[in-house]
């Protein structure tokens, strides 16, 4: 579990973003504010730490595209977090700099680990490894991706590995798969068939499923996975009423947006084994209204084993929000860059004496105007 992510200059990032999330936390502002930006920040460590560095940055099209700048002079990029692992703390932090736009060299790393009664540290600026410990890497690498198989710090590289968000794209889901025995399930459900097909192995997870989709159409009473030519097709057997009643099986290319697409956030939310950190984007796209109490739900029964971060846009999702258990940023863009407050008792009471929904305080923009107030008259 994170218990706090410290971030400077990655995309839209201002300097010195501090984020404290707990089980479930939720991420409000308008479209273009950068709250996708604060998520990918975790994906970014998790793509540096597993595939390297140099991939992490080249799939998000260079570092030029990684970091921030003014007046064309890039900033350092800043990440640091704070975890609880399984049998203790760690943390993990690294600094990327570079002089021109489209250079960039690590300029600092370290990591702590305290677990199980034993104490591992290692600072790269410093030239501090633990005992026996040396490993190999360059100036556009991360030592922790070197680290990772060692018993010191592979608790810390297993749970940064596994942090996944997901944006989940219906068309991705709607096409037959070939088989992919990856995990987790990836970003936009490119292996979404492939991870179907071990969920539904599970009763219970299967019919967690089921039952979540039976709320959402009223007609899906079963799921399957077969194969054809070489690729997986998900296919749901529903009720229908044409004439007389009947059951019949229909692939995942004749349902509808948002039913795919909650089936892809329900498939994130139940695949095993739990993921630690689980991030899911605008989960209220496609999504009929009435439909996002059932996708609430479920995001809230997840956290109570993976944390859960969601970004949102929408004031029927924020109505759902329970101020006394869930915690809740706003992410606002201020003078050119993200920054992300913390809604504080002030601007949540109003909301717990059901004077206002908290819908009803974002779409008025009471909720902007009076948490920045401060920081634009500064």
């Amino acid at each position: 579990m994170i218990q706090r992510l410290e971030v400077s200059n990655y995309r839209s990032m201002g300097s010195g973003v501090r984020v404290e999330p707990g089980r479930l936390s939720v991420f409000i502002g308008p479209n273009g504010a950068g709250k996708s930006n604060l998520l990918d920040v975790l994906s970014f460590v998790r793509d540096a730490v597993t595939q390297g560095l140099p991939a992490a940055i080249t799939h998000r099209g260079g570092i030029d595209n990684v970091r921030r700048r003014s007046s064309g002079h890039p900033f350092d990029v800043q990440v640091r977090l704070e975890i609880l692992l399984p049998g203790g703390r760690a943390s993990y932090g690294f600094t990327l700099g570079g002089d021109r736009v489209e250079e960039y060299r690590v300029k600092s790393e370290a990591a702590a680990i305290e677990a199980d009664g034993q104490y591992w540290t290692f600072d790269r600026a410093a030239g501090r490894w633990p005992p026996g410990v040396l490993p190999r890497f360059d100036e556009q690498s991360l030592a922790l991706t070197a680290l990772g198989g060692t018993e010191q710090f592979k608790p810390l590289a297993d749970v940064l590995a596994s942090m996944s968000v997901y944006s989940i794209f219906p068309d991705q889901l709607r096409v037959p798969q070939r088989f992919d025995p990856t995990f987790p399930m990836q970003r936009h459900g490119e292996n979404w068939v492939s991870v179907l097909r071990e969920l539904i192995r599970d009763p219970q997870a299967k019919e967690e499923l089921i039952k979540g989709l039976h709320k959402l159409t009223g007609d899906i009473e079963d799921v399957q996975v077969r194969s054809a030519a070489g690729h997986l097709i998900a296919e749901f057997r529903q009720h229908k009423v044409k004439g007389k009643k009947s059951k019949r099986w229909f692939e995942a290319a004749q349902q509808s947006d948002g039913t795919l697409r909650v089936a892809g956030i329900l498939t994130a939310l139940l695949q095993e084994p739990r993921l630690p950190v689980i991030g899911v984007e605008e989960p209220e796209l496609t999504v009929h209204p009435g439909a996002l109490p059932l996708v609430y739900d479920y995001l809230r029964q997840a956290s109570e084993i993976s944390q859960v971060l969601v970004t949102t846009h929408s004031p029927h999702l924020l109505d759902l929000l329970d101020p006394e258990r869930d915690v809740i940023y706003l992410v606002q863009a201020m003078d050119g860059k993200t920054e992300v407050r913390r809604l504080s008792e002030e601007h949540l009471e109003p909301v717990r004496s059901s004077l206002f929904r908290l819908g009803d305080l974002f779409v008025t923009g009471a909720l902007q105007l009076d948490l920045f107030e401060e920081a634009a008259s500064g």
